[in-house]
């Protein structure tokens, strides 16, 4: 069966990663000197952003895509690369 826009995702395909926004473990800022994943440092001009996914901590083009997550009534939030990757596959998944 077709999932219909806007509906979640199975549950059974939620559990492995990523998290959603309200379980999400937000690392701190505090401590984090540089992105996650270039390892580009923060600055005044490079800022820090979470993935509302993962909770890690990423500068604004290693975190620049948007995604919807597992709840249905949700806006498109800022994920990281890995995050958005992994949500767009189990869409396509289970829109066959």
């Amino acid at each position: 069966r077709r999932r219909r826009r806007g509906e979640a995702l199975p549950a059974a395909l939620v559990q492995e990663q990523p998290l959603d926004e309200k379980s999400a473990h937000w690392i701190p800022d505090q401590g984090v000197s540089q992105c996650f994943k270039c390892q580009r440092g923060f600055d005044l001009f490079n800022r820090r952003h979470h993935c509302r996914s993962c909770g890690r901590i990423f500068c604004s083009a290693c975190s620049c895509h948007r995604s919807r997550l597992d709840r249905a009534d949700s806006d498109k939030v800022r994920v990281c690369e890995r995050c958005f990757t992994y949500i767009e596959r189990l869409v396509r998944d289970t829109d066959r």
